[in-house]
Order: C-alpha cells, then sequence, then structure tokens
C-alpha cells in the first residue's frame, strides 16, 4: 500500500509546513485534530472538517480535555457521501496496535508527553508533560528499526529547532509513551480508524 498523507499536511515537505489548520493554540485540541487526520485518512480527503464542528459533534465543546470515546463519538458521526460509515475501534493492547499499523490502518494514540521527551529528540513542545493524543499512518524499517510515523499537532512551528509536520519515530518510543500513559506494560488507550471505503 503507498503511503498516505492526509492533506492536512498538503505543504509537509515545504518551509513552515503546519499540521491541521493553523497552530495548536493550547486549547486542548489535540485528540480533535489527531481524530480529524483520520476522518482525512479514511475519506482520502473529502472530507475535512474543522475542530469546533467535531468538537461539536462529540459533545464536548473546547477547550476542554478529551478522551478517547469521545473522540469515537466524533469520528462516527461524520458521514461522507458514498462511503461506507466511519468508524474508530477502541483498542486496550498495544498488538493490537502495532498489528494495525503493519497492516497500513491508521491509528490515534494516546501517550504520555513526558515520557516522549525523554525519550525523542526535539519533541514539538519540550516543556509539555502531560497525556496527548497523536495519530500514525505508516510503517517502515530503517536499518532493522521499525518506524512509524507520526502525526503530532505539536509539531507546528512555534519554537525553533523543533520539528514541523510528519515525522518517522522508532516504534518502540512510540510503544512505551502509550504504555507509560496506560500505567500498564502491553497496555493503551488507543483507536484504529476503519471504515470509509467506497460503496
Amino acid at each position: 500500500m503507498a503511503e498516505y498523507r492526509p492533506k492536512f499536511f498538503k505543504q509537509l515537505d515545504g518551509v513552515g509546513a503546519i499540521p491541521v489548520p493553523g497552530k495548536t493554540d493550547g486549547a486542548r485540541d489535540c485528540g480533535p485534530r489527531a481524530a480529524l487526520h483520520g476522518v482525512d485518512f479514511l475519506t482520502r480527503g473529502e472530507l475535512r472538517p474543522a475542530v469546533r464542528v467535531f468538537r461539536k459533534k462529540a459533545g464536548v465543546p473546547g477547550p476542554q480535555k478529551t478522551n478517547i470515546y469521545d473522540l469515537r463519538l466524533g469520528v462516527e458521526s461524520f458521514y461522507c457521501r458514498g462511503r461506507k460509515p466511519l468508524s474508530l475501534f477502541i483498542k486496550s493492547f498495544t498488538g493490537d496496535i502495532k498489528t494495525a499499523v503493519s497492516s497500513g490502518k491508521g491509528v490515534l494514540l494516546c501517550i504520555d508527553y513526558n515520557r516522549f521527551n525523554e525519550l525523542a529528540a526535539k519533541t514539538g513542545d519540550p516543556f509539555y508533560t502531560g497525556g496527548h493524543a497523536v495519530s500514525v499512518f505508516g510503517e517502515r524499517k530503517v536499518d532493522g528499526e521499525v518506524m512509524w510515523l507520526l502525526y503530532d499537532s505539536l509539531d507546528d512551528a512555534r519554537r525553533a529547532g523543533i520539528p514541523q509536520g510528519p515525522r518517522w519515530v522508532k516504534r518502540s518510543i512510540l510503544v512505551e509513551c502509550m504504555e507509560a500513559f496506560a500505567k500498564a506494560r502491553g497496555r493503551c488507550y488507543a483507536g484504529v480508524f476503519g471504515g470509509g471505503q467506497k460503496r
């Protein structure tokens, strides 16, 4: 399967490319933004709603925290004409997420960003230490190491020297950060995007 890049990242190879419309504004929008990457992914760019529209459909008008169940409600509330219903299948086990990514599915991950800052070089916000939602849309091997294509709404060029747009990150790092968020080895709070095929 060819690598898919959501249209939110249409300018991803250009200078100043930023994820999703506008920069992260500190309004606790990481969950909706990660979920919107999935909506874009499932509909191949035919459906790209605004964060405020997503929040309304998910029942969490901002700015407030969201959880994986809010995000599922939001994703599944959208309809794209001529396509099968969109889904976000909630998963609790790391192994399910590894299988989904290796099968070419998009996933939404809840990670411990403090742990991510400890393990990853030059994160989007080196001063953020809370829970955070990101999405992954691809896998490849580099020198025998499995890498995941990470879409992090904090990688938005707010500070000099931080990443911009999607980037390849070691799977082992993201797995450790998922498990740190869930506070249990082999466990996670995550979702697998599904549906969206043409009828």
